[in-house]
């Protein structure tokens, strides 16, 4: 889909093939204070963690639950992540979110979550890969009795990549950035979105003009989990567009990571 098309109201069109219990909708939702920047606009990592409760939700209305994930010993991870944010709301408006199982994929699933404002108006569009992982955080296929779903929604798809990371003569300012204890979810992993303020509390340091765009695409892979205290984030920066690459203390990669401004 093009971008303006991801920016259209109503069902994207993998949306609108679903069963009706493939999707959610969430009218209740608004921009809390705590979630906005100094411009008083919505942080883009607030769209993911909206994107991540919608998915809970979701998931519970189907009666997939934690507990049901807990006695199974499996959960879901996200893998990668391309989001697009248009005109980000300010403080205290309202919002209505979505998010639809759109396909799977052996031990992925893909949601199409997005964040609507007054007027049916698209404030953000993500495409969002998880991973079903067992306790130990590896992949692992969906328990049995998850199958009926998966041919009920009946459609794959073709896994989120960010090229690897670019030779060494391409220049790159590297800033580490600690790791807070906030930053870690209740599965003991650095959140999703937690990446995202990471990238982009390094990317403030190099090119600050990347995060005040009125409309931007981010697109995140992740590739590893970290137990350090502190990470190293290596951004290369043009006009409009930047990459960051984040490596644990001893140089495993662990982020990859892409923004770009959008006319």
């Amino acid at each position: 889909m093009s971008l303006n098309e991801r920016l259209t109201p109503g069902f994207a069109p993998d949306e609108a093939r679903l069963p009706e219990h493939a999707r959610y909708r969430d009218e209740g939702r608004s921009v809390r204070f705590d979630e906005c920047n100094r411009a008083g606009t919505m942080r883009a990592a607030a769209v993911l963690r909206h994107a991540q409760d919608l998915a809970w939700q979701h998931s519970e209305t189907l009666e997939y639950g934690r507990a049901w994930y807990e006695s199974r010993g499996v959960g879901w991870v996200v893998r990668s992540v391309d989001l697009l944010i248009d005109e980000p709301p300010r403080s205290n408006e309202a919002m209505t979110g979505t998010t639809a199982l759109v396909g799977f994929r052996h031990v992925m699933a893909r949601r199409r979550t997005r964040l609507f404002g007054s007027a049916s108006r698209v404030i953000a569009d993500a495409t969002i890969d998880w991973v079903m992982t067992d306790q130990n955080g590896r992949p692992v296929r969906f328990p049995a009795e998850f199958e009926p779903f998966v041919a009920e929604v009946g459609a794959s798809f073709t896994p989120e990549k960010i090229p690897a990371e670019p030779t060494g003569d391409t220049p790159g300012v590297t800033v580490t950035v600690p790791l807070r204890v906030a930053d870690f979810d209740p599965l003991g992993h650095v959140n999703n979105a937690a990446w995202l303020e990471i990238a982009e509390e390094a990317l403030s340091a190099v090119a600050p003009a990347q995060l005040g765009a009125p409309r931007r695409r981010i697109r995140l892979e992740y590739l590893g989990l970290t137990t350090g205290t502190a990470v190293r984030c290596t951004v290369r920066a043009a006009a409009n567009e930047a990459r960051v690459d984040i490596h644990d203390e001893g140089g495993t990669a662990l982020v990859r990571a892409l923004f770009n401004v959008v006319a």
